[in-house]
């Protein structure tokens, strides 16, 4: 990429996507402005950190740490002023040129002022550097004086000055008594008119005054000479603390806080003391804002260019694109949920369908079963019974003689039934007939003139596996009739009478009681054993 290809993609611009010269230079200026803003963002910070690298502590890496910062506060600056020459002027790209777009204004020129504001206030430390490091010697200073290795060499320092007074009072005191000891000394050896008359005995020779003034003498010189001997150690002691309270004082002087926030907060302090150094802090502000806001200012001199255009189509083609696929999607959508509902009803109704298929089968066979237990039905083939009338039980007997009343409950009061509309049971007539009983089936038109006609020509066990089949079921049937529906205990008794093989129904009386429905119970099995009895007995 060329230098005026960055210039046209800092601007905003492709250069690739560009053909007009005139809107090739509107990008490349605006990218000149974005790269100016760079540029001065990186060398302001470069500036303000070298400067706060004067103090002594300061490490050896700093020079590295502040290219660092100084190139990443320039790229930043860069970036961001990319983006504000590169921004759209309108509130979205489909709408019409012009629109404003407010709050996208307003957020870009928020970001520009700040960054303005930090450029300017990092340059002002820059610009009052002298005041502000005069004002951090002093805190620095202030700072020292306060240190703990500061007053700890301070203290150690007095301690060894006081000693050296009190030394230097003992040697002075020690010479005071050498002097005094030695013109008493004198004094007493030889007395003259000078000496001191109170202090001698005025008698000459080397009496007992005389060695005790030159006893005191000695004395007061080895004490002097004893005071002399402390004198050079104190004297290197007091030396010692001195340069301890220098080295502290310089330590604590050199690791005074003189970073870039401790040089921002002379330089207020600067500034607000004096309003010469004020104006400037304010008109350094108002160049930094104008240079930070010069790609959004471009941008908006610019106006609109073909590129801009060409994007906004783009735009509106690719969201009808995406609203056509998204109706697309949500119709599909919808067919498959709606076929889906359509299967899973479907499905239920085929359950629902088999569920109601299964009960009836299910109820259809028992049913059957209970037919069948009720009813006795047996079906096969069995030999002919052969009884005698002597051979015949006296339940039966007594069941053909009406002795089954003792075995019934006892019957319900008359009132039961009225005597008016009680229907007379025993001149009830035989029915025609109609056909064999068959389970399952029913009445089978004419098949009982087919027995009839047949039961000649075929074996007796024939005739007798036809009878068993049929008679037992259609008693039972008879005897379930009356009982579900007229809910009482039905006691019959039956003749038959068989000509050729056949049976037929001669006549049926029947005594009705009326009685609770519990009593059915014992009315089926009290007729199903009378009727395979007079079989039986018919058969014998």
């Amino acid at each position: 990429m060329t230098v005026t290809g960055m210039f046209i993609w800092l601007g905003g611009g492709q250069p690739a996507e560009l053909d007009d010269r005139h809107e090739r230079t509107g990008y490349a200026v605006t990218g000149a402005g974005v790269a100016s803003t760079a540029l001065v963002a990186a060398a302001v910070t470069a500036t303000a950190l070298a400067l706060s690298e004067k103090a002594p502590a300061a490490p050896a890496t700093m020079p590295l740490v502040t290219a660092a910062i100084a190139l990443t506060a320039g790229l930043v600056t860069g970036l961001i002023g990319r983006a504000m020459a590169g921004a759209e002027s309108t509130a979205r790209l489909d709408r019409p040129a012009g629109t404003p777009n407010l709050p996208a204004t307003v957020g870009r020129i928020s970001v520009a002022v700040l960054i303005g504001v930090l450029l300017a206030e990092t340059a002002a430390t820059a610009v009052f550097d002298d005041a502000i490091d005069r004002l951090l010697d002093e805190r620095a200073a202030t700072a020292a004086s306060t240190a703990a290795d500061v007053r700890a060499a301070r203290s150690e320092l007095d301690r060894a000055r006081a000693e050296r007074a009190a030394l230097t009072g003992t040697i002075a005191a020690a010479r005071s008594d050498i002097d005094s000891a030695l013109i008493v000394a004198r004094c007493e050896y030889n007395p003259t008119p000078l000496c001191p008359q109170t202090k001698i005995t005025g008698v000459p020779g080397r009496g007992p005054e005389s060695q005790a003034a030159n006893a005191m003498l000695d004395d007061a010189r080895a004490r002097l000479a004893a005071a002399e001997t402390r004198i050079a150690p104190l004297d290197q002691r007091i030396a010692d603390g001195r340069r301890q309270l220098s080295d502290a004082e310089t330590a604590a002087f050199a690791h005074g806080d003189r970073g870039l926030g401790a040089r921002w907060t002379a330089m207020n302090e600067h500034t607000g003391a004096d309003r010469g150094a004020l104006a400037l802090r304010l008109l350094g502000t108002a160049l930094f804002l104008l240079l930070a806001l010069l790609p959004l200012i471009l941008r908006w001199w610019r106006g609109e260019t073909s590129l801009d255009r060409r994007r906004a189509a783009r735009a509106v083609q690719d969201r009808a694109d995406l609203g056509a696929d998204t109706a697309i999607a949500v119709t599909q959508a919808q067919m498959r949920t709606e076929t889906e509902t359509l299967r899973a009803e479907q499905q239920l109704a085929s359950a629902r369908l088999a569920a109601a298929a299964d009960t009836a089968i299910d109820r259809e066979r028992q049913r059957t079963r209970v037919i069948a237990a009720i009813g006795g039905l047996e079906i096969g083939v069995v030999e002919p019974l052969i009884t005698t009338a002597d051979s015949v039980p006296d339940a039966v007997r007594d069941r053909h003689d009406g002795n089954t009343a003792a075995e019934l409950p006892a019957p319900a009061t008359p009132k039961a039934l009225p005597a008016g509309n009680s229907p007379d049971i025993s001149r009830t007539k035989p029915a025609p007939p109609r056909g064999l009983e068959l389970p399952l089936i029913g009445a089978v038109p004419f098949t009982d003139t087919a027995v009839r006609w047949i039961g000649p020509l075929v074996p007796s066990f024939v005739t007798t596996a036809v009878n068993t089949a049929t008679l037992p079921l259609r008693l039972a049937q008879q005897a379930l009739d009356e009982a579900e529906e007229i809910t009482f205990t039905l006691r019959k008794s039956r003749k038959l009478a068989a000509a050729s093989g056949t049976r037929a129904l001669a006549g049926d009386t029947v005594e009705r009681q009326p009685v609770t429905t519990g009593s059915a119970e014992h009315a089926v099995p009290t007729v199903i054993e009378a009727d395979y009895t007079e079989v039986d007995t018919h058969n014998r």
